[in-house]
């Protein structure tokens, strides 16, 4: 380069661009909803749920054990729900 003379300037180079990569798949998720049914229990489950109450309360009265209480008043419970 000779004295006096500005650099020349760089020629516009254009930047690399990367490809956009752009999703085309779609999932469509269906749930059977109307095959779902809800149904009231059983009579006879709510004849088992009792019978498991009344057994509690005999174990209760019949044992020592501090959590038999508990359980009885478990039975109940479950058993008043199924009703």
């Amino acid at each position: 380069m000779a004295t006096g003379q500005t650099p020349a300037a760089p020629t516009s180079v254009k930047p690399r661009q990367a490809p956009v990569v752009v999703p085309t798949n779609k999932v469509n998720v269906a749930l059977p909803f109307s095959k779902i049914t809800v149904e009231e229990p059983s009579r006879e489950l709510a004849e088992l749920a009792i019978l498991v109450a009344e057994l509690a309360a005999i174990i209760e009265t019949t044992t020592a054990d501090p959590d038999a209480a508990q359980l009885r008043m478990r039975a109940q419970a479950l058993a008043a729900r199924i009703r």
